[in-house]
């Protein structure tokens, strides 16, 4: 056991969800003016995200959205290194009720997420995942059905904030969050012409 499981706060559960982070105006360069973007019109709980239950049913809009920053970096003559951060992802998961959120700030990739995800989803015991990168840091153990997830500053020796929860029901969660992430962004993929989202990588996009 880790020293700290002790002072992990149980929880009875997690919500993991993926967003989309919208933007409404394009200006990657700073010294040319910004061009207003529409943004997708469905409703959803905040204005600048979409998550992905909220983008179901909703796939042509948040497409043409997209299709609308590809078509203002073709104008301007941009690489998609140069606008990647129009196509961020970010990953979360959260209990309101126990005020607990947990948040991922440098992975705005699915492939990056999916990492974790797969590795929490998995049946490996003892440490299951472990990342950390400039100030931030996340570890996940798995010992006799219980998950210890704890995300913390590598650079401190304060604790973080540390949760343990019955494993199987966020394992329960995470298939279908990873199931309709893939299948929105095959569709959006396929609208565009190419997934920007899962690698971040799409040399034939723009």
């Amino acid at each position: 056991m880790e020293p700290w499981f002790a002072d992990a706060k149980p929880i009875n559960s997690l919500e993991p969800e993926i967003a989309f982070h919208l933007w409404d105006e394009f200006q990657p360069v700073r010294d040319r003016p910004a061009e207003p973007l529409a943004l997708p019109a469905f409703p959803r709980a905040e204005r600048l995200r979409v998550c992905t239950l909220e983008a179901i049913g909703h796939e042509p809009e948040l497409a043409a959205y997209y299709g609308r920053v590809a078509a203002l970096a073709r104008q301007q003559g941009l690489k998609l290194h140069q606008v990647r951060q129009y196509f961020w992802l970010d990953l979360r998961l959260d209990n309101e009720d126990a005020d607990v959120h947990l948040s991922f700030p440098w992975y705005d990739t699915f492939a990056t997420m999916d990492h974790f995800l797969a590795a929490v989803a998995g049946d490996d015991q003892g440490m299951v995942y472990d990342d950390q990168d400039q100030g931030w840091a996340v570890e996940a153990w798995a010992r006799n059905g219980t998950l210890y997830i704890r995300e913390s500053d590598p650079d401190s020796d304060e604790l973080g904030l540390a949760v343990a929860l019955p494993r199987a029901g966020l394992q329960a969660r995470i298939a279908p969050l990873r199931e309709r992430t893939s299948k929105l962004l095959a569709r959006l993929a396929e609208e565009l012409g190419a997934d920007v989202w899962t690698t971040g990588e799409a040399p034939s996009f723009l």
